[in-house]
């Protein structure tokens, strides 16, 4: 045992460049696999940590619950708690809402709701509410005890009541949300008492707020398919069943998060183990001759073996603590940095940024410093295997005259009449050819995984996304809501008839310097009253939007099913379905004529409406309208103005002073509100900005890893032919030559790495992409094609490639012709 670690150590301090190389793949490797972890873990525990101080503890809350059904859900044998809350009405004062509601004890429990003075409203008239509300409704003085009076509308069957005032008796104040003050909504509480005169018995549509007791707590998976089934159950619909998954995901196991970190980490595994594998398999190349001496000396194969793995994990015993102390200190210089500058609004920011610099939340985790090194083990022992095996199964009489070479089945050698660098060097790549291949494949996998993840990141634009959103520069729309009594004025009956869009609007808008272009889209509502909404039980409602024959071209890409010319749309009788009108109906199908009421300001007709196509259309095409059809057609339809809003075209240079001149026209009317494209593209370029630099920081240590890979095949394919080119050189070949030669072995890898990753991984990468894009994931929609990210891999590749061997061609060069021949390594 004794000789055989003492074997192991000369080794490694004799073959200690190469090892050094092994360990810097260990170290990053190491570096990756912690980092991963602990930074997911911790943006986890950070995060779980703010929603178990913000968020409420319920389960699931299920809407519209009536009086009778509510009595029978809280019988239920899972439910361990389950609480009330019932909404009042709302009020609005400037640009702040306030909502009324009513909460039980449980429910308030449940919520987290505390008081920092009185308590909570119980009888009478009692209210309670936030200092900030209080302000923004003019009682700043307002102490507990005193009465005020507040206008508000009620909720009712069929939307808002009008205004009512209400005298109230102030018994508690809430803590201020700033939240909630940024975002300008306020809550009031009333008692049950309030709750009962102001909404009947008849019209009231609880919200239950249920926890599930321990036993049924498993997972986040469990909890949700309970409650799911629970409300199914009831007769619940599955839009009115809301699940608190932050809650969840804070407090209990969620697979898919756990799945999706081992996929990645096992990615990581994989490659690095590949390429930890190969350094070693190229290094064992140079040790066999060594290893047969020692075979002939009595070594077992156990004992050979034994050496190998034991030099390997003197290695990794180095190599794997370094790795360890760079993880530690990344983490801890720049997590939280990089936590601050990405935040969202998720959850509390202010919560948030004081438990990071609070240090609230321990980030080193020792579990997660044992999982990485058992990790690392573990990458380096599967590496080690084959090696072992190899080394064992060496014969002392082959080892002696063994070359590297691949044996060759030929009986007779194969020569050239005439002798080129070109074949030179192909013919010292066919003897290794192992080596070659198993270099070409690590490599290869890591610019494979490179070249899918840039595509799906390429495809992921921020232009394209907000340009699916909106379809020019700056979009001018109404605002417009139904079942509102003290603003009947924003039913869109009404604005049809006083739209603001008109005319004279569009003058206006065309005469601003730098507008080219005004693209108008209309708008008309209806009902198809053979068809039920799933969320009302009443007739289904549906929206009709309009384009000119240039849109229809744009859109007719997006059509999945059956067929219609822009003549047959402009027949006013035939239209095109979305695709979420198709699957939330499907009895509805392709030729099917629905007899549509049509709602034309404050009177409504029938419409005979012919499902010519089927399509899958993006907000600026349809405005998630349930039907397309053209804008003469559905003008033809109605004797108001139906522009619902403005797609406007500007020259670049004047984007500017158009969206001033815009502003100034929203300012002038509350019922126009302005988007522009830009905006979008900003909110999506800092969001991608976090998304790619997570994904291709990985993919950076996962490249430096493969490049050691890369920088020992090289050294090792010339440092041990050292004897060979000082022969070559001796009976004729110069410098230059022996460079070129030299230098087609490498381009030879690095042209065979850059074709593998870009011929396998374009294919994989558009597999990847038609999955995304056909079931709507990350925002993909159109094919982009990373040709920016291969020319770089490619240039990359090559370039590390020539320089590796021009700097160990230049080291050979420094060592005498004669003396390259007396020895090798």
């Amino acid at each position: 045992m004794k000789t055989i670690n003492s074997l192991a150590w000369a080794n490694a301090k004799y073959h200690k460049g190469k090892n050094l190389l092994s360990a810097i793949a260990v170290v990053l490797t190491t570096v990756l696999i912690f980092l991963v972890i602990t930074i997911g873990i911790g943006v986890v525990n950070v995060q779980n940590h703010v929603v178990n101080k913000t968020y409420p503890t319920w389960h699931a809350m299920y809407r519209n619950i009536s009086e009778e059904k509510k009595n029978e859900l809280f019988q239920h044998a899972a439910i361990e708690k389950a609480g009330l809350r019932q909404d009042i009405g709302q009020s609005s004062i400037g640009e702040s809402e306030f909502y009324i509601m009513y909460m039980d004890e449980t429910a308030q429990e449940l919520n987290k709701a505390e008081f920092v003075e009185g308590a909570a409203p119980k009888a009478g008239n009692e209210v309670a509410m936030t200092k900030e509300t209080l302000r923004r409704w003019g009682y700043s003085q307002v102490e507990v005890g005193d009465e005020i009076s507040l206008a508000y509308q009620s909720n009712e069957a069929d939307g808002l009541s009008l205004e009512k005032e209400g005298v109230f008796k102030l018994v508690g104040i809430l803590p201020d949300s700033e939240e909630g003050s940024k975002k300008g909504v306020f809550s009031m509480l009333v008692s049950t008492e309030v709750m009962q005169a102001i909404i009947p018995e008849a019209e009231r549509n609880y919200r239950v707020m249920v926890r599930l007791s321990e036993n049924m707590s498993t997972s986040t998976d469990a909890i949700e398919e309970m409650c799911e089934e629970i409300g199914r159950s009831f007769g619940v619909q599955d839009d009115d069943v809301v699940v608190n998954s932050e809650y969840l995901f804070a407090n209990y196991v969620d697979p898919s998060f756990l799945s999706g970190m081992a996929v990645l980490v096992v990615i990581i595994v994989i490659a690095g183990a590949l390429t930890i594998y190969s350094i070693y398999y190229v290094s064992l190349i140079n040790k066999v001759q060594e290893f047969g001496k020692l075979k002939a000396l009595g070594a077992t194969k156990r004992q050979i073996r034994q050496a190998v793995l034991r030099e390997n994990l003197i290695v990794a015993g180095a190599a794997i603590p370094i790795g360890l102390l760079i993880g530690i200190i990344s983490t801890t210089l720049f997590f939280n940095r990089i936590m601050l500058s990405f935040m969202d609004g998720t959850v509390s920011l202010k919560v948030m940024k004081e438990t990071l610099e609070n240090g609230e939340v321990q980030l080193i985790l020792p579990w997660i410093v044992a999982l990485t090194i058992a990790v690392s083990l573990v990458t380096v022992l599967v590496s080690s295997l084959k090696p072992m095996r190899q080394a064992g199964k060496i014969l002392p009489i082959e080892a002696m005259r063994y070359t590297g070479q691949s044996a060759s089945k030929q009986t007779q050698r194969q020569g050239f009449i005439d002798i080129t660098l070109e074949k030179l060097a192909g013919a010292t790549l066919s003897r290794n050819k192992k080596r070659t291949l198993m270099t070409i494949f690590s490599l290869g996998t890591i610019g494979i995984l490179f070249v899918v993840v840039s595509t799906v990141f390429n495809c992921m634009q921020p232009s394209q996304i907000a340009r699916d959103s909106i379809a020019e520069d700056f979009r001018l729309s109404l605002e417009h809501w139904s079942g509102d009594k003290m603003n009947p004025e924003r039913e869109w009956k009404m604005m049809q008839q006083n739209n603001p869009l008109d005319e004279a609007m569009k003058e206006r808008i065309a005469a601003i310097p730098g507008v080219e272009a005004i693209e108008a889209h209309l708008m008309i509502n209806g009902e198809i009253p053979a068809l039920t909404d799933s969320y009302t039980g009443e007739a289904l409602g549906v929206s009709i939007t309009g384009v000119d024959e240039e849109q229809f071209k744009k859109l007719q890409s997006n059509i999945k099913e059956g067929s219609i010319t822009y003549e047959e749309l402009t027949s006013g009788e035939a239209v095109i379905a979305s695709d979420i009108f198709a699957n939330n109906y499907p009895e509805a199908e392709i030729g099917d004529v629905l007899e549509t009421t049509i709602f034309d300001g404050e009177s409504s007709h029938t419409k005979k409406l012919k499902i010519a196509a089927i399509g899958e259309f993006t907000q600026a095409q349809s405005n998630y309208s349930t039907f397309i059809s053209s804008n003469n057609s559905i003008q033809g339809m109605s004797d108001n103005n139906l522009t619902n809003y403005y797609d406007i075209k500007v020259q670049p240079k004047q984007e500017s002073k158009v969206k001033t001149a815009l502003s100034e026209i929203v300012s002038e009317n509350e019922v126009i509100e302005l988007e522009t494209y830009q905006e979008a593209v900003t909110q999506w370029e800092s969001i991608m900005l976090l998304i790619n630099g997570a994904g291709y920081g990985i993919m950076a240590i996962l490249g430096v890893v493969g490049i050691m890979n890369l920088i020992n095949t090289t050294i090792d394919s010339i440092l041990t032919r050292k004897k060979e080119l000082g022969v070559m050189q001796a009976i004729g070949m110069s410098n230059k030559q022996m460079k070129r030669m030299l230098q087609s072995e490498g381009l030879f890898y690095a042209f065979g790495i850059t074709g593998t990753s870009v011929v396998f991984g374009s294919l994989l990468g558009y597999m990847v992409y038609s999955f995304a894009a056909a079931n709507r994931l990350m925002q993909i929609r159109e094919y982009y094609y990373p040709v920016i990210q291969v020319i770089l891999l490619v240039v990359i590749v090559v370039v590390i490639q020539l320089v590796l061997t021009a700097v160990t061609t230049s080291l050979v060069n420094r060592e005498p012709v004669i003396e390259r021949i007396r020895g090798a390594e």
